[in-house]
């Protein structure tokens, strides 16, 4: 069994995994490599805006009233 050595990530992987050919089969980087720079390049999706999770978060955020810029320590 013949390994190959990713020069992105150093993992020693077989040969069989990598690509053979196409545009990525010269580059020495192993398929979790090729598909992490793909990942890390796509934008993500925007988040759906819950109004029941909106609303726990201002109850929550606002139960002990509104924060005031005072120290703790001058508080007292």
């Amino acid at each position: 069994m013949e390994l190959r050595t990713c020069k992105s990530c150093g993992r020693c992987l077989p040969l069989a995994i990598y690509k053979s050919g196409g545009r990525n089969s010269k580059l020495h980087r192993c398929p979790p490599c090729l598909n992490d720079m793909r990942r890390l390049s796509t934008p993500l999706r925007p988040v759906p805006v819950d109004a029941a999770q909106v609303r726990i978060n201002n109850t929550f955020n606002l139960w002990h009233g509104p924060v005031s810029r005072v120290p703790l320590r001058y508080a007292a």
